[in-house]
């Protein structure tokens, strides 16, 4: 296996690719849900003051951006995170892992990330895949220009710990593959096998309840074609 600098001219099955300092650093996070927007993240990070939320889908253009516009987010599109494991929860399994590793539901009703009663959201929740197992593909972007205190932020908002940044496993764009050195996103650190029979029966009633013929579910807490089954 080959380590390439990005955008080559001639690309082979086997090569990996280096991305560029201004999108691979400490700073920059893999994201596949709700902080791709825009209001989402002019709403966590209101401390920060004015900046602007920047996007582009093209890789040598994200870099320019992030160099060029220090104080401004940039989000990178079309990034695919590869080789995860995948799983649909509820916010109901989300609270009691929380609770069960010593989480308090108090300060995250506090901090805005959730209200008092139990909304019916549903969230995809992701993991590296192991040796023996399959894995999958999600589709996302890169979020780039974060600050060290605004992860803290965001490491409450995905109820830390039982989400956790982890280093991303391989990431692809167009047709480039990358391991990156830095960049993390947030995975699951309870296992699948841990969701009670009443937890899948909510789940599946919120996956059908007002969902349209071919449509995701109004629910989901995510983007629309995110999945991919390799």
């Amino acid at each position: 296996m080959t380590e390439k600098t990005a955008t080559p001219e001639t690309l082979e099955p086997k090569d990996i690719f280096r991305l560029p300092s201004e999108l691979d650093n400490e700073k920059v996070i893999f994201s596949y849900g709700s902080l791709l927007e825009h209001e989402k993240l002019r709403a966590l990070f209101k401390d920060r003051g004015k900046f602007k939320v920047l996007e582009t889908s093209r890789q040598p253009e994200a870099a320019d951006l992030v160099r060029n516009n220090p104080t401004d987010i940039v989000i990178l599109r079309n990034v695919r995170l590869e080789n995860v494991r995948v799983a649909v929860v509820t916010e109901t399994m989300l609270r009691r892992w929380f609770k069960n590793r010593g989480g308090e539901l108090e300060e995250l009703i506090d901090a805005g990330v959730t209200a008092r009663q139990v909304p019916p959201a549903l969230f995809l929740y992701a993991r590296p895949a192991e040796r023996f197992e399959k894995g999958k593909s999600l589709n996302g972007g890169l979020i780039c220009n974060l600050r060290l205190e605004e992860l803290s932020v965001l490491d409450k908002y995905e109820w830390k710990p039982v989400l956790k940044r982890l280093r991303t496993p391989e990431l692809k764009i167009g047709e480039c593959k990358f391991v990156p050195q830095y960049i993390t996103f947030y995975a699951g650190t309870v296992s699948f096998d841990d969701i009670e029979p009443a937890e899948k029966a909510e789940r599946a009633k919120f996956l059908s309840l007002n969902r349209k013929p071919g449509q995701q579910s109004p629910q989901a807490k995510w983007q629309k074609n995110v999945r991919r089954i390799r």
